[in-house]
């Protein structure tokens, strides 16, 4: 079942938190020299800075496997060997979150915080009670 048809806010929030949490632009304040310089990428180097690059691809291929199953459908798909269906589900996620990157601007902390707080999560639990509510009258 894809679930991304039924509950097309939650797979939108998904799509935003995953970006946000893989820290891909434009919600990537590591790499924000302008805003602030901390973490691994100031204070590492050689092997030790690419396999911290190396975990976070790693990440964002997990979340969009996880994201293939709960929005697309997992594995299922007609024709194909349902290994071949999840790859090409995963890399339609990563192509998203890539697209992202090379669409939008970079945002400042401030206003992702506001959209997070002040958006993001009224309209995930609003999104919960609606689904919950609609359950509830099945």
């Amino acid at each position: 079942v894809w679930y991304a048809v039924y509950q097309p806010v939650a797979f939108f929030i998904y799509m935003i938190a995953i970006t946000m949490e893989t820290n891909r632009s434009p919600f990537d304040f590591a790499e924000a020299e302008s805003e602030l310089v901390a973490g691994f990428h100031t204070e590492y180097s050689g092997m030790a800075f690419s396999l911290f690059f190396l975990a976070e691809y790693t990440y964002m291929f997990l979340a969009s496997a996880i994201a293939a199953i709960l929005f697309l459908g997992g594995w299922h798909g007609p024709f194909l060997p349902g290994v071949v269906w999840m790859l090409l589900k995963i890399y339609f996620f990563l192509f998203m979150m890539m697209w992202f990157r090379w669409t939008f601007p970079r945002t400042r902390v401030d206003q992702m915080l506001n959209f997070g707080w002040k958006l993001l999560l009224p309209v995930s639990l609003l999104n919960f009670l609606v689904t919950a509510g609609v359950m509830a009258i099945l």
